[in-house]
């Protein structure tokens, strides 16, 4: 139905999935995934942390790498 392909959709963001799906539908909020403030929110409780993508051992999901 996406017309993506497995690697695409295993790659995809939440955000890129629900905008994809949303556009699809015809219904398009046009509104942010999350808002600035949600995020600012989620940062001060959770303090700043590094990227998963910097540790060595991060593997994407789906890449057939187990």
């Amino acid at each position: 139905m996406l017309g993506w392909s497995p690697e695409m959709f295993w790659k995809a963001t939440a955000a890129e999935f629900e905008m994809t799906v949303e556009g699809l539908s015809g219904n398009v909020r046009g509104g942010p995934f999350i808002s600035r403030e949600e995020v600012r929110r989620a940062a001060a409780e959770h303090g700043v942390r590094s990227s998963l993508k910097s540790n060595p051992n991060a593997r994407t999901i789906g890449s057939g790498l187990i």
